[in-house]
């Protein structure tokens, strides 16, 4: 599911230009339609978890799968920027609502397995983006029209990822109830039983927002503004102040998305032995400070090693907190939605921020401000410790 999600973004959006001279539009007028993408993301969730607990997270998986890829094949039909963005709208839809469904069942298979998996999830989703990359790419470079390659993506996409669904575990109370034998792993009832609670006073307060949750929307959010910078502006920020050929900028870009895979894969096995709290401190300093080195260092070499410090300091924070939200007490659900909420929004501020900065001050001393946000990391990362079946040793 995870390797699909990114696989189908990446391959959309490597066809940008394709689409953008269909359109005739201008870049400050694509840029406008593609918001639209995240307005409908953050629209999403916060009806996700309510979804999730009422039909469970194969059900909206599958349904948020159709929005989604189904939103994708019909984007060549788009022949203006208010039709462009009305499909992504859609689009963004469906990705915010199988986000949050697949985080959760991500979180159920940690409860169940007792180990550290989510950040795995998170990296073979960065590897699906590289993978839909270079399917644009192909497409692109053999001529595949718009009109084939989106359509026959989706398909082949919607019958992958409907058959994974398959094999999700039950994470409804009354599905659990059926299970005549007891499961061999080790469960935690406890969780399972919030997923599905009805009580008046459950009900209550998974609408809430209390302030572990808040803290820890705080955390992705700073996050997702540190991702979405790098993709908007890393590239950018090296040529124009770094003086670096257009090829090694947008290698960089390359490289940045593979040092996140790389630290998503890793990190796993770094927080099984040693905890979240203490690798969340040490990647928001680490990406404190490779953001400040590329801001402040008139080196490309130094440009380079910060963006991959950048890219390698973030990897881990996203999945992390997304297991610690699935731990808030009597929230489960909920919290993974309300924390997605909180922390998307940062994806839609990022782009905007630095723009407006860059119209005050070089590029680099725009990005500084970056590096404070992602100091957050570091600062908040007691709220992330675990809560429920402890995975570190």
């Amino acid at each position: 599911m995870f390797f699909g999600n990114g696989f189908g973004i990446a391959s959309t959006f490597s066809r940008m230009p394709g689409i953008r001279d269909q359109l005739g539009s201008s870049p400050d007028q694509l840029a406008f339609a593609l918001v639209c993408m995240g307005i409908g993301s953050v629209l999403g969730m916060p009806f996700a978890g309510r979804l999730v607990e009422r039909y469970s997270s194969r059900t909206v998986s599958l349904v948020a799968t159709a929005l989604f890829l189904g939103g994708c094949s019909v984007l060549p039909l788009s022949r203006s920027l208010f039709v462009f963005g009305a499909m992504l709208l859609i689009v963004g839809i469906g990705a915010g609502l199988g986000d949050v469904a697949m985080n959760v069942q991500g979180h159920l298979v940690e409860t169940r397995r007792r180990r550290v998996w989510m950040p795995y999830w998170h990296g073979i989703f960065s590897i699906g983006g590289v993978a839909g990359s270079l399917c644009g790419w192909f497409c692109a470079g053999v001529g595949v029209p718009l009109s084939w390659q989106l359509p026959t993506v989706s398909a082949v996409l919607l019958v992958v990822m409907g058959l994974a669904t398959t094999d999700y575990l039950q994470d409804r109370t009354r599905d659990l109830s059926v299970q005549a034998k007891p499961s061999k792993e080790p469960v935690d009832h406890g969780s399972q039983n919030r997923l599905a609670n009805g009580s008046t006073t459950y009900r209550e307060r998974r609408r809430s927002l209390e302030a572990v949750i808040i803290l820890l929307g705080i955390v992705i959010f700073a996050t997702a503004l540190g991702e979405g910078a790098a993709n908007d502006w890393l590239a950018l920020v090296l040529v124009d102040a770094r003086r670096a050929p257009p090829a090694l900028g947008a290698l960089t870009y390359g490289g940045f998305n593979l040092t996140m895979a790389i630290g998503r894969f890793a990190g796993g096995a770094v927080i099984q032995r040693y905890g979240r709290v203490p690798v969340l401190r040490s990647a928001g300093i680490l990406a404190c400070v490779s953001v400040t080195a590329l801001c402040l260092v008139n080196s490309t070499l130094v440009a380079l090693l910060g963006a991959f410090g950048w890219g390698l300091g973030l990897s881990v924070v996203f999945p992390a907190v997304i297991s610690a939200a699935g731990e808030v007490p009597g929230r489960c659900v909920a919290a993974i939605a309300q924390v997605a909420t909180i922390g998307y929004a940062g994806f839609l501020i990022g782009a905007p921020l630095i723009g407006l900065l860059a119209h005050l001050m070089p590029l680099d001393r725009a990005l500084l401000a970056v590096a404070v946000v992602v100091l957050l990391i570091a600062v908040l990362a007691p709220s992330a410790k675990e809560r429920s079946l402890n995975p570190a040793k």
